[in-house]
């Protein structure tokens, strides 16, 4: 869950290219719709988005989904520690890498 288009259709690109399914969504809203009607191992979202952020929305699957893994990035660090983000997932701070969006993903994925 990106709301930056472009940033969003790389880390699509990224992700299904190493063999990973996908669902997207452009904003949270959108993705608590999402996650209601999918079944997902994992939310990938960032944690600064204009209406809901990606820990209002980890927060809320949360309370649908206890046991859903969650990886935020982010390109604020401060925005990080504010929000509390590390209580409800890892955090990957932007730019983003495709090695290491891979390797964390495969790692919270496992864990």
């Amino acid at each position: 869950m990106e709301d930056d288009t472009a940033v969003r259709d790389v880390v699509i690109r990224m992700l299904s290219e190493n063999g990973f399914g996908v669902l997207s969504a452009e904003d949270g809203y959108d993705a608590l719709f999402v996650l209601a009607e999918h079944h997902v191992d994992l939310l990938l979202a960032d944690i600064v988005m204009a209406g809901i952020d990606g820990v209002q929305l980890a927060r809320q699957v949360k309370l649908m989904r206890p046991g859903l893994k969650v990886l935020f990035t982010t390109g604020y660090a401060q925005k990080a520690r504010e929000r509390d983000a590390m209580r409800y997932g890892k955090v990957l701070f932007k730019p983003l890498r495709e090695a290491e969006v891979i390797r964390e993903v495969e790692a919270v994925l496992a864990a």
